[in-house]
């Protein structure tokens, strides 16, 4: 049976780099109501965290890529927290419902494109975050099981099963 290893770790970087490259465009390029950004140059109330953000994208894509083990898990921790900040942020809130302290979360939101109704206060995601997650959701599981599976390989090449 052959290795999918590196079918795996494959998409795992590709799915890495769409998450870099739409994040870029999501974030620097005036895109309308998918963004709320009409006009360039684009107000960027997150300036420094997004430049970080992009720098940490590129960094993961390269460890995959090379697949330097450390590097894979540290990158594939930071994607966690990334899923949970959003599923907090966004997910758990559309799904349970909020209160009125919410309201003006949602109001910055309500302009820009959507996906899924809103239900009573079950208020979603805008579309762009909701494709965002799209991407940093596949290339967390994609790159846990990547990881994994490299780990498990490397240490099937040291310790040889009896």
């Amino acid at each position: 049976m052959p290795d999918s290893a590196p079918k795996l770790n494959k998409l795992a970087v590709g799915f890495l780099i769409a998450l870099l490259i739409y994040y870029e465009f999501y974030r620097w390029i005036p895109l309308g109501v998918w963004n709320g950004e009409f006009h360039w140059p684009v107000h960027n109330d997150q300036f420094y965290p997004d430049v970080v953000i992009g720098l940490l994208l590129l960094w993961m894509v390269v460890s995959f890529r090379k697949q330097h083990e450390i590097s894979m898990w540290i990158g594939a921790a930071l994607l966690a927290l990334w899923v949970g900040v959003h599923l907090n942020d966004w997910w758990i809130p559309y799904l349970m419902g909020t209160g009125p302290e919410r309201d003006g979360f949602y109001r910055f939101y309500a302009s820009r494109s959507q996906l899924l109704p809103a239900i009573g206060r079950h208020r979603p995601p805008d579309a762009g975050h909701a494709i965002l997650d799209f991407f940093v959701c596949g290339a967390f599981l994609l790159g846990v099981a990547s990881t994994v599976k490299h780990a498990r390989h490397r240490r099937n090449l040291v310790l040889p099963r009896l």
